[in-house]
């Protein structure tokens, strides 16, 4: 309580009670001595006018008019007793000062009942404007909270667009939404397994390591989202007609929010956040996990086109087989490793026989057919393990790893009698370019039935057929080129010697 209240509740107490003390006092004056002066009772008149007035300043009324009352019936009595004019004069002053008085009280009344009013509006507009205060900082912080989920978005973007492996884009997508969205106690992606057309789970993140997630197909909620194609918000799943909740789920589950990984028009594959707390989560979280995955869905893609792109630098469009460089690059960590390891490395230099004839005879399609059915040959008869590569026109090389010159050898005359027996050195024709001369035909006779025709210098009765030249590290050479070098000089002392032949040494 402060000061001022204090004195004014003590003035409350004080003004009744000096009033009525005066009042017994006087009272006394006049019953038991009629004779006291006359300016005796005067005085006592005047401390009670003095009394009653004030008691009008006092917050309550009533106060006032019953002190006012009382004061007035003792005055005239005083005045009634004594009949002495002065006393008269008393009564008349605490009439008009009453008056006043009471005007005066009923003026600040008034007045008092303005302010309240003024201070009870500007109560209600302190409490409008802190009502509007709170929703301007309410919404300052939703926006605050926007702008850093875009900057978060925005740096989630640069790092994605400088990734090529879908395993590293998908663990960074989970991630990065566990720490976007908040509120989750797990997220989850989802791929398409198209062989088994079903969900597969490829990357998580859990809030909590003891949580077990069992689901590696997906529940209810997944499949709806990858049959229509939408993203998924339930904020209570025991509410939601939608799905069953008499299905068992592997954890707690109350809340859940999920969006398609649309990637060609078609869902791949969907990421998942869910939390135990029904209402956890808002429209905001699900547009911003949708802008996640569009981000992630373009790098994706772009992934996949990094992929094609270095698939297209390293492998032979024609055949499937690797590259010359790729080759020999792998050749020159092939060399490394047996180097250090002390194990021998062969390298087979194959070549077509009569190959630009054929193809001046029949055309390049049919060429190109003879070069696909070589390479599917090259890879049957090499053993698990095997770099091949499409070394030149139609040249092929083969790095048998491990591979001693003996068993490399083996390995080499089974590529020739492969080809020799399933490859037909005619047959096949392109309609724009008909020979003047049928092409022969396979008859899968040994080589020493094939006869060649002196006018195109091609194996007849007979299949296509390779030389071969074979170079074995460290025993022919300790370096990648120096390998493949001697390993050709062998392909064409092949040649020399009538073609359709291995020569190792």
């Amino acid at each position: 309580m402060t000061p001022r209240a204090t004195s004014l509740a003590f003035s409350r107490w004080l003004v009744p009670a000096s009033t009525l003390a005066v009042g017994g006092l006087l009272a006394r004056f006049l019953l038991s001595r009629p004779t006291a002066p006359v300016e005796v009772i005067h005085t006592l008149c005047l401390t009670l006018i003095a009394l009653a007035v004030y008691s009008w300043t006092l917050e309550v009324a009533a106060v006032g008019a019953i002190t006012s009352g009382a004061v007035a019936l003792a005055l005239l009595w005083a005045w009634g007793v004594r009949q002495a004019p002065l006393l008269g004069w008393d009564a008349a002053a605490f009439a008009l000062l009453s008056v006043a008085a009471a005007l005066v009280q009923r003026r600040r009344r008034r007045s008092s009942q303005r302010l309240q009013q003024v201070l009870d509006d500007l109560r209600e507009e302190q409490t409008v404007n802190e009502q509007s205060v709170a929703q301007v900082t309410h919404a300052h912080d939703g926006l605050h909270k926007k702008l850093s989920r875009y900057q978060q978005l925005q740096s989630i973007a640069e790092t994605l667009s400088n990734m090529t492996g879908l395993a590293a884009i998908a663990q960074l997508a989970v991630e990065q939404a566990l720490a976007l969205i908040g509120k989750s106690d797990a997220c989850l992606l989802f791929l398409v397994d198209k062989e088994q057309q079903e969900l597969s789970l490829f990357a998580s993140k859990k809030r909590d390591a003891a949580i077990n997630i069992r689901a590696k197909h997906g529940d209810q909620f997944d499949r709806y989202v990858l049959r229509t194609h939408r993203p998924l918000l339930v904020n209570d799943v025991r509410r939601d007609f939608r799905f069953t909740v008499n299905v068992a789920l592997d954890r707690p589950i109350g809340a859940v929010i999920a969006c398609p990984l649309m990637l060609g028009g078609g869902p791949e594959g969907l990421l998942r956040l869910d939390s135990a707390h029904a209402g956890a989560y808002t429209q905001d979280d699900l547009r911003f996990l949708d802008i996640l995955l569009d981000l992630a869905a373009t790098a994706v893609t772009n992934a996949r086109l990094f992929a094609q792109i270095q698939q297209l630098a390293m492998t032979d469009g024609l055949t499937g087989l690797a590259l010359r460089r790729p080759f020999l690059e792998e050749l020159s960590r092939e060399l490394l490793r047996a180097g250090r390891s002390r194990e021998p490395v062969s390298v087979l230099m194959v070549d077509v026989d009569s190959f630009k004839e054929y193809n001046d005879t029949y055309g390049h399609m049919a060429g190109d057919v003879i070069l696909k059915a070589i390479a599917e040959l090259l890879r049957q008869a090499a053993p698990p393990g095997t770099v091949i590569a499409r070394y030149g026109g139609e040249e092929f090389a083969v790095l048998l790893a491990r591979q001693p010159r003996p068993q490399a050898v083996e390995v080499a005359e089974r590529i020739r009698r492969l080809v020799e027996q399933e490859v037909p050195g005619g047959g096949v024709q392109h309609k724009e370019h008909q020979p003047s001369v049928p092409p022969p035909v396979l008859d899968r006779r040994s080589r020493s039935g094939s006869q060649r025709d002196p006018a195109s210098g091609l194996q007849t009765g007979g299949g296509m057929t390779v030389s071969i030249g074979l170079a074995t590290f460290p025993d022919d050479a300790l370096a990648e080129l120096e390998l493949i070098r001697i390993a050709d000089q062998r392909l064409y002392q092949a040649k020399r010697s009538g073609r359709n032949l291995v020569c190792a040494s």
